[in-house]
């Protein structure tokens, strides 16, 4: 069995131990465990298998910003008792049975299977109405959905497995391409936009206070068109984007910080059987500032850095860990309660930059542009783009900077034009690379065997 298979039990018997989270309150049901949940569910399991999805999808936190951010050029982390953090993520080999694989894969398609195995209970289940049922579906469409986007960005074009199974003792899915990956994912957030459109004024579970705002069918139909939206920007799919961004929760009413960052976040707490903030890195620093980062910054009029570096980064107690330096540390979060967008207003509005750009209309995409340079860099406006790759060079630079530090997107958008070779290699001692996608874990090539999979081999550097 893979990974995946061996580990769903314990997944479901530890549900309602994620659902004890102090942001959300939920009776423990008993504990549920996978043979209530499939063959005996009741609305209580159900609920409580739901409430634990959105715990289990911050569980990606650390993978996305940190890993993620150390393959982009974003971030370090200078653990000196795991070297590796810094030798296998900048100077490779990535290579079955090494240390940079996993990266989500485990625990993300256990949160997939969770929501099938969620999807064929809550037909079983006779005390919801029909319009509970659909809130059901439609939520934990779009968790899974979310979940498989997270995996499309971390393998590429190696490709992903789309069909999973609720029976944890099924055959593997295939592993599909990256484009049949993204078509699938848009046909999950649109099944999901159809459930909850008929699923009525509330959900019957209760959402955590990082969903405020967006914990009701309507409200949440914001998210789900937002995170469409992004899926379609990833499969270059202009006009489909610019369609499910007019139906999200896309807002330059007002320049305000709050404003930019009205979404919604993970939470956490320092309760016992909760999770902490895996990103909050008190002194000694562990978690430094790529160099790049600090000397890419443009200027605003008085002279001083974007105020995106300045509000997300300080100096810090300088380390040196494998010939790789850091001096500065991130200040996004500060404190392990600290919350982390999954989703915000300010990254919207740069995807309709994106999309509008590239469906010719360089006027509204140099609008949004401005609206984020003005508002949350504090720089001042460009009169407009002189060509294509300028425009590219503005967007990929806004989006380093609005989005920090939170999913590991500078790695994603270099790859997404082709830019992956122009990420700075500043360690020449260490002979530093840049990979461009991870592989897939040895226990799920093992599985997969004899059958060859491009994501069970060696990943060659960007040259």
């Amino acid at each position: 069995m893979s990974i995946i298979h061996t580990r769903y039990v314990a997944l479901i018997a530890s549900l309602c131990i994620a659902a004890a989270c102090s942001e959300i309150t939920v009776p423990n049901y008993n504990n549920p465990s996978l043979e209530q949940l499939t063959t005996n569910p009741t609305s209580g399991t159900v609920n409580t298998a739901v409430v634990g999805m959105t715990i289990n999808l911050r569980g990606r936190v650390g993978t996305e910003a940190s890993s993620l951010g150390i393959l982009g050029k974003e971030s370090y982390n200078l653990d000196q008792a795991e070297p590796r953090n810094v030798l296998s993520f900048l100077q490779g080999p990535i290579e079955p049975g090494g240390f940079v694989q996993d990266l989500g894969w485990t625990d993300g398609y256990r949160n997939v299977r969770q929501g099938a195995t969620i999807l064929e209970a809550v037909d079983k289940v006779t005390d919801f109405t029909t319009a509970q049922k659909e809130g059901i579906r439609g939520f934990v469409n779009t968790v899974m959905a979310m979940e498989l986007l997270t995996q499309v960005r971390i393998r590429d074009t190696v490709g992903i497995m789309v069909d999973i199974s609720a029976d944890p003792a099924a055959p593997l899915g295939p592993i599909v391409g990256k484009d049949a990956a993204l078509a699938r994912i848009v046909q999950l957030f649109d099944e999901a936009k159809t459930h909850l459109q008929a699923a009525g004024t509330a959900f019957v579970f209760p959402l955590h206070s990082g969903f405020t705002g967006f914990n009701t069918p309507a409200t949440f139909l914001q998210i789900n068109r937002g995170m469409k939206a992004r899926a379609e920007v990833y499969r270059r799919q202009w006009a489909s984007a610019l369609t499910a961004l007019g139906e999200s929760f896309i807002d330059v009413s007002s320049g305000s910080a709050a404003t930019l960052a009205k979404g919604v976040y993970h939470v956490y707490s320092t309760v016992s059987g909760d999770a902490q903030n895996p990103l909050f890195d008190p002194t000694p620093t562990r978690l430094y500032v790529h160099p790049s980062v600090l000397s890419g910054a443009q200027a605003r009029a008085n002279g001083q850095p974007d105020l995106r570096l300045t509000s997300k980064t300080a100096p810090g107690t300088t380390r040196v860990v494998q010939q790789v330096q850091g001096t500065s540390k991130f200040t996004n979060y500060t404190s392990l309660t600290a919350s982390v967008p999954i989703l915000k207003n300010e990254e919207l509005i740069l995807l309709r930059a994106e999309a509008r750009y590239q469906s010719g209309d360089a006027a509204g995409a140099l609008a949004d542009i401005n609206f984020i340079r003005v508002n949350s860099g504090g720089l001042a406006p460009l009169t407009g783009f002189a060509n294509s790759t300028a425009f590219v060079d503005e967007l990929l630079y806004n989006r380093l900077y609005s989005l920090l530090f939170e999913g590991g997107h500078r790695w994603v958008d270099a790859r997404r034009y082709g830019r992956l070779g122009q990420l700075p290699r500043i360690n020449t001692a260490l002979n530093e690379k840049t990979f461009p996608y991870v592989m897939f874990p040895q226990d799920e090539c093992n599985q997969r065997a004899p059958a060859p999979q491009p994501g069970c081999t060696q990943v060659a550097a960007v040259p």
